[in-house]
């Protein structure tokens, strides 16, 4: 008992400070990259015409992290701090890189990865969010979505079925990108060895997790109405868009500086993953590639940050022995 709970306190000890540490590091490298001017004039710009709502179509309906910026700037205002707007944004996104981190630790824990190798996986997650700022602001939108798959994945491997659908309501209001979620749930439970205990009540809170993301992702639309559709760089989404990310080389440079050799490593080493890895490998990897290579920007490298988050740098470090014993 005395053991376990040494481990556990090591684990929290060194899962903080190594969150609080690391978010101080990534923050500061977004805040440097983008600037402080174009933080308090683009990024609040923006800002601006998500909350009037003429962001344009799909940022409008993106509107959860403006919501939640807006609240902590008027309490910036209210506590007479200077420069509350600037403060607010950099405020706010060093909390969101808190929750990633202790999300991520929770979560590779929860897999299995011993604290040293927690820890690693912490540092090559911080190299590749502070490398991920090709074409950016300060992307709130996207780092909120890291947070809630590790979240997601956390939940699911403890088998906390039930907080699911309460995790879809800010991550459907944060972006669309959440709808894999519960079928992350259902690939767990339907290729567990444990199916016939874990698939029923899986099924059950996967379906109301899937309603609430349909509910909202309707309701935002019906909310904010028509926007005028923003393409990338002049390019629809389609075969288009696939034959100018296949054949720039800025997309393969941004990709290897974000994600480096991790998810080659992480596939080399498949065998040695554990059976919950390769089922988020399978229900998620494929199609996010899938869709962004056609309906994105690949250049802009952090929209990789979820599966190299969720799988690949998990993946990897099991390959390299970071399996916890016992």
């Amino acid at each position: 008992m005395q053991f376990k709970f040494l481990d556990a306190r090591s684990f929290w000890i060194a899962t903080i400070i190594s969150a609080i540490l690391l978010s101080v590091a990534t923050t500061y490298a977004q805040v440097d990259d983008v600037t402080l001017r174009f933080i308090n004039n683009q990024q609040d710009k923006v800002h601006q015409q998500m909350l009037e709502g003429v962001a344009g179509n799909p940022w409008q309906y993106r509107i959860l992290a403006d919501w939640l910026v807006e609240r902590l700037i008027q309490c910036m205002r209210a506590l007479h701090a200077p420069a509350p707007k600037v403060n607010a944004y950099i405020l706010f996104r060093f909390l969101q890189c808190v929750l990633i981190f202790l999300a991520a630790g929770l979560y590779y824990k929860k897999l299995g990865l011993s604290l040293f190798a927690n820890v690693v996986g912490l540092s090559i997650l911080a190299w590749s969010m502070s490398h991920s700022l090709y074409n950016s602001d300060l992307s709130l939108n996207v780092f909120f979505d890291i947070a809630f798959y590790l979240l997601a994945g956390y939940l699911i491997l403890a088998e906390k079925f039930v907080w699911i659908p309460f995790l879809m309501i800010p991550a459907a209001l944060n972006r669309e990108t959440s709808a894999l979620i519960p079928l992350l749930l259902i690939a767990f439970a339907y290729f567990d060895a444990d199916r016939a205990k874990k698939l029923k009540p899986a099924l059950f809170h996967a379906l109301i997790g899937s309603v609430i993301f349909i509910a909202i992702f309707l309701g935002l639309r019906l909310q904010y109405g028509e926007q005028t559709f923003l393409t990338a760089d002049g390019y629809s989404p389609g075969v288009g868009l696939l034959v100018l990310n296949l054949t720039r080389w800025v997309t393969w440079e941004q990709l290897l500086v974000t994600l480096g050799l991790i998810p080659f490593l992480a596939v080399f080493v498949y065998p040695s993953w554990t059976q919950p890895l390769k089922i988020f490998f399978w229900a998620v990897v494929p199609v996010w590639f899938g869709v962004h290579f056609f309906a994105a920007l690949v250049a802009e490298s952090r929209l990789f940050l979820v599966p190299q988050a969720l799988v690949f740098i998990p993946g990897m470090l099991f390959g390299f022995g970071g399996k916890r014993n016992g």
